[in-house]
């Protein structure tokens, strides 16, 4: 038997076109470019892609503003300037960027901010911060710039302090991000406690979000974060339990299947 497309049994051999993933391990999985192509068509879906929510030019327009206040602000950062610097030249242990997909994370050309991932709550369209990545290459870290925008604080006619629910929401992107690249593979959150120590402040204002792997048990992995001003002060931590599911027909092991 085949496994094909990650949905359907056929007989042997396969009599589709869909590229098939043979469950002994024979044959190769989809490439980066193939999976890249593979979301684009998604997103052509009449129903639910995300073409279909593309919003107003005026609403573009204002992200792409906060996007270059987000840039501007990173290059004048000192730690994050360093970390790139010193961690992420060539040969360092540290790599820019994000890769387009777990299963390939040696593939981070391509990944473009809001582009990558439209629909989403905290780094898609519409989110309201501006975020630049990094991670090592032993997987077990990463590290963020993030922007947080005017509409990331919790004032109501003045800005306030950064709110503790999108503070939460970038930690919660953060750890399940860096797990499903430790293992390669869907890692659903199973839980998220966030201690928040002190205001984040300024607003708007970049921040440094780092994420650590703590211990893989079981069908478990455990992983800690925390936000901070990037100078030693450290406004959130997090701790964060997320799932490894068990490949269908297979009694252990990593899952493979799609982000």
């Amino acid at each position: 038997k085949h496994l094909c497309d990650g949905r359907q049994r056929v007989p042997s051999p396969c009599r589709t076109r869909l590229r098939c993933i043979c469950l002994g391990g024979n044959m190769a999985p989809p490439s980066a470019e193939e999976l890249l192509q593979k979301g684009k068509e998604r997103g052509l879906d009449p129903k639910s892609g995300a073409e279909s929510f593309r919003p107003p030019p005026e609403v573009e327009a204002y992200f792409a503003e906060l996007d270059r206040i987000g840039r501007a602000a990173a290059v004048t950062t000192d730690w994050w300037q360093r970390l790139l610097r010193e961690d992420c030249r060539q040969g360092g242990g540290w790599v820019r960027d994000w890769p387009v997909h777990a299963k390939h994370p040696e593939v981070t050309e391509g990944y473009v901010h809001r582009d990558i991932a439209p629909l989403h709550y905290v780094m898609g369209r519409l989110s309201p911060m501006y975020i630049e990545r990094a991670f090592s290459k032993d997987f077990k870290r990463a590290t963020w710039a993030v922007y947080f925008g005017p509409y990331c604080s919790n004032g109501d006619q003045q800005i306030g302090v950064g709110n503790g629910g999108a503070i939460s929401a970038v930690l919660d992107l953060v750890t399940a991000n860096l797990a499903t690249l430790h293992v390669r593979g869907k890692t659903p959150t199973a839980s998220l406690s966030v201690k928040m120590l002190r205001p984040a402040l300024p607003m708007p204002g970049l921040f440094r979000v780092d994420a650590w792997v703590e211990k893989v048990e079981g069908n478990k992995i455990y992983l800690g974060g925390s936000f901070g001003d990037g100078a030693g002060k450290v406004f959130d931590t997090c701790e964060a339990v997320l799932g490894i599911p068990t490949p269908q027909g297979k009694e252990g092991g990593q899952n493979r299947s799609k982000l």
